[in-house]
């Protein structure tokens, strides 16, 4: 789900960039003795499996079970209640006391947890909700444990699930499903004795093999009511990584993010799975306590040109009475090691938070560096918080803030023309900038007041710091469906030498192609946001950058923008780097630097750090060079550096991004199906399916599962998550441009002596609008080489899907082939200023030609299609007393058997079958005939 910040006008629109009226909320303050969502940690941990210790609760399955009532070992206070006793429920949570949790054990739908489920229900109380969902059991039998460590008055009591999955279960009231996404997991809730702390503690998980969606999943505490005050549920996109979960008062909001999850991501970089030991820690407010909140730090930090680094460090005073000296240290380990001297806050009142500014932090060696930010306060009574961490990679080139696998904020930040918005960098030594790398977002098609990015012309900039002056520009790039929410490198037209000191890098849009805004600025979460780093400016007349997205409360976001960086040295690098190439090559083409003998490419998986990992190819002369070997389906990173002489090298300039195409499979074996529903890492279609914008407006078929929210709303697949669909160009205020657009299927090895059947499922926006389709066969996937017509359909209105065959109207004709490879075309010719037209669940069946004419005349069959499931048969001449009837269905399985009479009417009752195609086969000894049939109930 995308929430969009609307920015229009120049120097007035920089002005007004505060955005706290935009991110309006915040916990409402807690009654005493309940948890805060300001105090609840998110930390990395180990996971420990309970094995054989403790004891084993029982229930009496493992699918909607309540455990008899457990004792605790101690008294645990929660909510100001004291409770020694416990339920737990085989769908993910417990509830406090001894009274047993009623159905509904989880939220009405899987992509609604607003609705339904004991978070929701006023009468259900005392919870702890660690993954609360549809759970059944896992790849192995499930198993809940408890078991107690420590002493009186400090022990810790573990619940533990164990061997788990998710159910397969409705999306949502308005329909689709979505499928198990874990195939097993564990977890485990921890309660404290000393502090009545609560800590959900994760194992990693094993995805399964189902098609990946979005599962929201409740995870929080609820006290004794629904209140604000009294809950407290974590919040994450489904591609984000856990480390990025936040927290919130209250329950879910309708139409909000849960807890979501699926088995693989869907962006570039999303980590949808846990770390093994990732803790959710609840901590009841204490008077002092002293949390070390965030780092403002770098990902990826360029040396030496970024070293010795400024970095900050939010502490807050996260305890219920005012904090004096409160000390603040930061240390690096790992490829670099380094501690700060102590630094004194010397008040922090409640609920407020300092930036500690550490200069000078010496960085010399790249690799893997872990960053600590601690605090320390006399008397602090809760020290679970009293330190974060965050890695920090040192390398040759690049300069980054954005947090790997974090995935998106759910934020965008709108475009107006002429205005860039970006990120500052500090140099401590002369660098060039060579390309900026960022991930281009988008809100969607809401109409008035949002449009798709797609089609748009966006350039990145390289900006004067102090003046706004403009200092470098890369050329312009027309977005893709595949750019969305990926990563992208726009390469400066010629790198900008800089000398030390700071420096912008952003983005820019071109006039949009229509009247609405577009939204290609991909933002993640900092919460509060970093200050004095992100401005913006104006591009035709340069204005002093205006600040965005300080440290105010509400402002949560950061701008994702990396600077590559070229050291100044003797050795320069190469420029203009490009990628092309086959499932399993790469040509890397780039501008050679004056006084370089040679040229090297590193490459790896996206996102693989140059400076310790990846492969390094043998030095060449001039480029393009060559990449062998590479794996279809999969994308990488590609590098290059210039070699001078024997002995210097320049530092690497890169990435690029480039992802193999997949092997395109060729169709022998029938029936063959397609959902659109599989696509490949890197890949906006299924393997094989292509598709040919023949009018060239960057309009045309995309496998995708939503269209403009002025068409339709929800999942608009027949089969989810996709269909293949074609919506219309609405450039402009009246459209005028119409569809000219094909997509094809992988290559068909027919035969003369089969015919082939295809049907397909179709719809459309409705609202009085209308499609035009034609399909086509031919030898090749291009429009010239589609030479026969199957359909034809120049009026499609409907608005639930059609099934379009052998027996529609109009109806798709056979296909009796001569021998050879073949392609099906589905071409959209449709009028300009249509909506959108959707094709699904696409089936091509074979069966042998009929070997006697004469038979085939004497047999008819009617209704065809039938919605009882019964059809006439009638023949007529075939000169013999009685014919076998045969029926089979598309995956060849015999599904009736019986007789006909010559010249007489029999009734084939085929009434206990469902919905579909089938095939119809009258023989007579040797000599057959076939024909397709249709229930459709």
């Amino acid at each position: 789900m995308k929430q969009e910040y609307t920015r229009s006008g120049l120097v007035s629109a920089l002005r007004r960039v505060a955005l706290a009226a935009l991110l309006v909320g915040g916990a409402t303050t807690a009654q005493a003795q309940f948890f805060t969502a300001t105090n609840v940690v998110n930390k990395a941990g180990t996971y420990t499996d309970l094995g054989t210790t403790g004891t084993v609760i029982s229930t009496p399955n493992f699918d909607d079970a309540n455990s008899a009532v457990q004792t605790l070992p101690f008294t645990f206070t929660f909510g100001g209640t004291a409770f020694t006793e416990f339920v737990l429920n085989t769908n993910g949570f417990i509830k406090l006391g001894n009274v047993a949790p009623v159905a509904p054990f989880f939220s009405t739908y899987a992509q609604q947890a607003y609705t339904g489920g004991p978070l929701n229900t006023t009468s259900q109380t005392n919870l702890i909700l660690p993954f609360n969902t549809d759970l059944e059991g896992g790849a192995s039998t499930p198993e809940y444990r408890m078991a107690t460590t420590g002493t009186a008055p400090n022990r810790v009591v573990t619940i533990q699930w164990k061997n788990v999955s998710d159910k397969t279960r409705a999306a949502a009231a308005a329909g689709g499903t979505i499928d198990k996404q874990l195939a097993n997991f564990s977890f485990q809730v921890k309660l404290y004795e000393s502090n009545s702390g609560v800590d959900f503690v994760y194992d990693a998980a094993v995805p399964s093999v189902n098609p990946t969606n979005a599962s929201f999943v409740v995870v929080g505490l609820k006290g004794s009511s629904t209140a604000t005050a009294r809950v407290i549920t974590a919040v994450k996109p489904s591609n984000n990584a856990w480390s990025s979960t936040t927290f919130q008062q209250g329950v879910y909001a309708s139409g909000a993010n849960a807890h979501n999850v699926r088995n693989t991501p869907i962006v570039a970089g999303g980590v949808t799975l846990p770390d093994a030991g990732r803790t959710y820690s609840f901590i009841i407010p204490t008077p002092t306590d002293a949390a070390a909140q965030l780092i403002y730090g770098y990902s990826q930090l360029a040396v030496p040109a970024g070293q010795p680094v400024t970095l900050r460090g939010l502490v807050r005073n996260a305890g219920t009475a005012d904090l004096t000296n409160v000390s603040v240290t930061l240390s690096v380990s790992g490829a670099n090691t380094y501690t700060s001297p102590a630094t004194t806050v010397a008040t922090l009142a409640v609920g407020t938070t300092a930036v500690v500014t550490f200069t000078g932090v010496p960085v010399p060696a790249t690799g893997n560096n872990t960053v600590t930010l601690t605090v320390d306060v006399a008397g602090d009574l809760s020290t679970s918080n009293n330190s974060t961490s965050m890695v920090m990679v040192t390398n040759p080139t690049l300069l980054s803030i954005t947090t790997p696998g974090a995935g998106s904020s759910g934020f965008v930040l709108a475009q107006a023309d002429d205005i860039y918005r970006g990120v500052k960098y500090t140099l401590n030594a002369p660098a060039s900038v060579t390309s900026v790398r960022t991930i281009i977002s988008s809100a969607g098609t809401t109409a008035g007041s949002s449009k798709s990015t797609e089609g748009e012309s966006l350039y990145a900039v390289v900006v004067n710091a102090t003046t706004g002056a403009i200092l470098g520009r890369s050329a312009n790039y027309v977005v893709t469906a595949a750019d969305i929410n990926a990563p992208h490198t726009f390469v400066l037209t010629s790198p900008v030498a800089l000398p030390a000191g700071d420096f912008i890098v952003g983005m820019v849009g071109l006039a949009s192609t229509g009247a609405d805004p577009y939204f290609p600025y991909y933002t993640q979460n900092e919460d509060p946001s970093r200050p004095n780093a992100f401005f913006a400016g104006t591009i035709s007349s340069p204005i002093v950058p205006v600040a965005l997205l300080d440290t105010a409360p509400d402002n949560t976001l950061k701008l994702v923008f990396d600077a590559e960086l070229v050291a100044t040295t003797g050795c320069p690098a190469p420029t203009s780097i490009s990628v092309t190439g086959t499932t399993t090559t790469a040509s890397v083409a780039f501008t050679g630097a004056t006084g370089g003998t040679g040229y090297q490419i590193v490459y790896g998986p996206t996102g693989f750090n140059p400076a310790s990992a990846g492969t390094t190819t043998a030095t060449f002369t001039s480029g393009p060079g060559a990449v062998t070997g590479l794996t279809a389906s999969t994308c990488y990173d590609f590098y290059v550096r210039t070699v001078c002489g024997t002995t210097g090298q320049s530092t690497v300039a890169g990435p690029i991004n480039f992802c193999t195409p997949c092997v395109a499979p060729t169709i022998s074996t029938f029936p063959y199906a397609q959902n659109f529903d599989a696509v490949n890492t890197g890949q906006s279609l299924p393997c094989g399916i292509t598709v040919t914008d023949s009018n060239n407006d960057g309009f045309t078929w995309r496998a995708r599962a939503t269209v403009d929210a002025s068409l339709a709303t929800g999942n608009i697949s027949r089969s989810n998550p996709n269909a293949m669909v074609y919506s219309y160009n609405n450039v402009g205020p009246t459209p005028t441009v119409g569809a000219d657009d094909w997509f094809f299927t992988p290559g068909l090895t027919l035969s003369n002596s089969q015919r082939y059947r295809v049907s397909f499922y179709y719809r459309t926006a409705g609202q009085g609008l209308s499609e035009r389709l034609e399909v086509k066969y031919g030898a090749a996937a291009t429009p010239a080489g589609q030479t026969t017509t199957l359909y034809t359909n120049n009026n499609i209105t409907a608005t639930t899907y059609q099934l379009a065959n052998n027996a529609s109207t109009p109806a798709v004709a056979d296909i009796t082939p001569a021998n050879g490879t073949f392609y099906v075309g589905f071409h959209a010719t449709s009028l300009a200023n249509q909506g959108f037209l959707a094709i699904d669940d696409l089936t091509i069946t074979a069966s042998p030609l009929a070997t006697s004419e004469a038979l085939k005349r004497a047999v008819s069959v009617f209704p065809n299609p039938s919605n009882s499931g019964q059809f006439n048969l009638e023949i007529h001449g075939a000169n013999t007393a009685t014919l076998a009837v045969e029926v089979t269905n598309l995956l060849g399985q015999r599904v009736y058997t019986g007789t006909a009479k010559d010249n007489l009417r029999t009734v084939v009752d085929l009434s206990n079958l469902t919905s579909g195609i089938y095939s119809l086969k009258v023989r007579n000894g040797e000599e057959f005939t076939m024909q397709q049939i249709s229930i459709v109930k």
